[in-house]
């Protein structure tokens, strides 16, 4: 067993470091006050062969593996705490995946293209008001009319809108529809790739209502109307009514680089406060002389470590699975992995940011000290952005007692 990185994703890593250093640093805390990413850094990165790289060498992607995706994901978020351009990145690292497993051809000819280019973006809708985390009771409409389907209704809190509209090509979103009778749950469940504005066009049947959020800012999300939506079949991804299980493995993939971003934003915390701790003095002393500090750090730091083997044991289980067609690793694997990782990650680095910011004391509730920015941006995910911590227990104690248990 081997914990060390390879040569070549070491290379990788430093190589994501660099356009870190140069591009995200500098721009994180604006991107957060403004609640705006700039397309041009978007661009930028797709040049650097980090937006969208998980996309395959045919449509112009990087051919990445999910453990560069966690990679990525953790130094983007390590140089830009406040997550959002980490959190846009693991979005477009996931979903086009999927569209990639189960679309159309003529979809992924389209789309995926201008996404490894940074011309596009995908984001997920999938909540709605009623049902939050039963994915399976969604009420939003897709009638067939022959080769088309005419999608109405809302969805309460869609990914992306504004960033999809200020990008060159646009884009548009992973959609979970209902194409049956809804006593069937998720029996009648399709999935298609809607797009908000295509080849420059924006889809004036599609409208939104951007929520404000406490954080992440600049990863904008929306009340979205679907107002009579006509999408081509093509557009559909997977077989009309096999959507659910396909949109939960799109769910499991966010799910095992999410573990790596809050890793990511943990320890860019951790390492502000051993950079306090080390230099504030109080009564003639380094605080981080005194024993109630320095032994929560060494908790915190050893737990900060246990995390991020997590993070990449779920990284290289999806590997094993999509990439190497382990036998032995099972899609429930990706899963359990994917929970366990969001699980322990992303709360962990709430409380590394709360116990950070009671070393900084009173100077941590002011925004010129920006702890609070990555604290409220890892927080989001333990509220429950791709699954409420209540969901990740339930994944995980099905997959280990056993459905008919649990």
């Amino acid at each position: 067993m081997d914990f060390s990185e390879s040569p070549e994703h070491r290379l990788f890593r430093e190589s994501v470091r660099e356009f870190c250093r140069k591009n995200v640093e500098p721009v994180w805390i604006e991107v957060d006050e403004k609640g705006v990413i700039p397309t041009d850094l978007i661009e930028r990165m797709a040049q650097a062969g980090i937006y969208g790289l998980t996309i395959s060498e045919e449509y112009g992607g990087q051919g990445g593996t999910f453990t560069e995706a966690a990679i990525a994901g953790e130094e983007l978020a390590y140089h830009g705490p406040a997550l959002s351009i980490a959190v846009l990145f693991l979005i477009q690292a996931s979903w086009p995946y999927v569209l990639q497993l189960y679309g159309t051809e003529e979809a992924k000819n389209e789309v995926l293209p201008e996404i490894a280019k940074g011309r596009a973006a995908m984001g997920i809708s999938s909540t709605e008001a009623h049902g939050g985390s039963d994915v399976s009771d969604v009420r939003l409409r897709a009638v067939r009319e022959g080769d088309e389907w005419v999608i109405t209704g809302e969805k309460s809190m869609t990914s992306l809108p504004t960033v999809i509209e200020s990008l060159r090509w646009g884009g548009g979103w992973f959609t979970i529809a209902r194409t049956g009778d809804p006593a069937l749950k998720h029996k009648t469940i399709t999935d298609f790739f809607v797009p908000l504005k295509r080849n420059g066009v924006r889809d004036p049947t599609i409208s939104y209502r951007p929520w404000t959020e406490i954080a992440r800012r600049g990863l904008d999300t929306s009340v979205i109307t679907f107002n009579g939506t006509r999408v081509k079949d093509h557009y559909r991804i997977g077989e009309v009514n096999g959507g659910f299980k396909i949109a939960m493995e799109g769910f499991n993939l966010a799910r095992s680089m999410i573990g790596a971003v809050t890793v990511g934003c943990a320890r860019w915390l951790l390492d502000q406060g051993l950079e306090w701790i080390r230099k504030r003095e109080v009564f003639g002393r380094p605080i981080a002389s005194y024993q109630s500090i320095s032994f929560r750090f060494a908790e915190l730091a050893k737990e900060l470590e246990a995390a991020r083997l997590l993070c990449y044991k779920a990284a290289w289980v999806a590997d094993r699975y999509y990439f190497h067609k382990d036998p032995s690793v099972s899609l429930s694997d990706v899963a359990l992995y994917g929970a366990m990782a969001k699980l322990k990650c992303a709360p962990l680095a709430v409380e590394i940011g709360m116990e950070v910011s009671k070393w900084f004391g009173g100077s941590a509730y002011f925004k010129e000290v920006p702890l609070m920015r990555a604290w409220l941006g890892a927080f989001s995910y333990v509220v429950g952005a791709e699954g409420t911590e209540n969901i990740m227990k339930l994944i995980i104690a099905r997959t280990l007692i056993g459905r008919d248990l649990v």
